[in-house]
């Protein structure tokens, strides 16, 4: 198959070819075969070429070139990240074949990130958070996963709060905040703060359509407590768990009138 403008280093051929499957590049001048790793196929100029275009086109709204581009780009790095998102969103809001969205999450687990990839996820996921509302518990746990240590929380952090309080105000009920999605909230904002999230969440608790506020049904006495107990008071977990700054106790003060002013709407203490 076409090597992607790679050279044999052994004799400096050109007529060689490229296994991608093994990352193994066979020269048919002298015979030498030679394994590739990730970083080095990433770094090919072919990819580099080909990976500015399908992220200029896929967020510039052409996913068809950006599609094109991102075959190219697997054509040489098979288990290349952003290509893959971009050709599973094609296939899912494109071509509207169902599934293939999550079975990028499923598969992508696997592969070993290098860190332009996981920069690269990071642009792509939040051009288009505007489809992804259904995977953020996917997103949260692919780029936690890729940016576990202390030095990348900043960096994860300004990434989260750009994506999920999108994700919480386009929310049509409370259904999506499951005891493991709060949980995963806790352990964001003790990571690195998350503080736009939090403030998401406790404005959540007046804006979801299911908070008794939205639509004035504090009469209705088991779905108010409901929305207390599974909601309002979970979310106090969260913002009580963020990290050490100067912006904690503002939004633990905030997330207290908040909590004292829905008990005393609802009749609760």
């Amino acid at each position: 198959m076409d090597a992607g403008g790679l050279q044999c280093r052994g004799c400096g051929s050109g007529n060689v070819v490229f296994d991608p499957k093994r990352r193994i590049l066979t020269c048919h001048q002298c015979g030498k075969e030679e394994y590739y790793s990730r970083a080095t196929l990433n770094a090919n100029r072919k990819v580099l070429f080909s990976k500015e275009n399908a992220l200029s086109f896929f967020n510039s709204g052409k996913f068809d070139n950006a599609q094109h581009y991102a075959l190219e780009i697997l054509n040489i790095v098979k288990d290349n990240a952003p290509a893959l998102y971009i050709i599973a969103y094609h296939d899912e809001f494109v071509m509207r074949k169902e599934g293939a969205m999550r079975r990028f999450f499923e598969n992508v687990n696997e592969i070993p990130f290098e860190y332009d990839e996981v920069r690269d996820l990071k642009q792509l996921l939040v051009s288009s958070a505007y489809n992804m509302l259904d995977f953020e518990f996917d997103i949260i746990q692919l780029m936690a996963a890729n940016m576990q240590s202390q030095e990348d929380a900043d960096e994860l952090g300004e990434f989260i709060d750009k994506v999920c309080p999108f994700f919480i105000s386009k929310r049509t009920s409370m259904d999506f905040f499951t005891e493991e999605h709060a949980e995963m909230y806790k352990d964001l904002a003790e990571h690195c703060g998350v503080p736009k999230t939090c403030f998401s969440l406790i404005k959540a608790i007046s804006d979801n359509p299911d908070s008794p506020y939205a639509n004035n049904s504090f009469y209705l006495g088991a779905k108010t407590k409901y929305f207390y107990e599974h909601f309002v008071l979970p979310v106090g977990t969260i913002v009580n768990s963020m990290k050490d700054n100067e912006l904690k106790a503002k939004f633990v003060g905030a997330y207290e009138k908040k909590k004292q002013q829905y008990e005393q709407d609802a009749n609760l203490k």
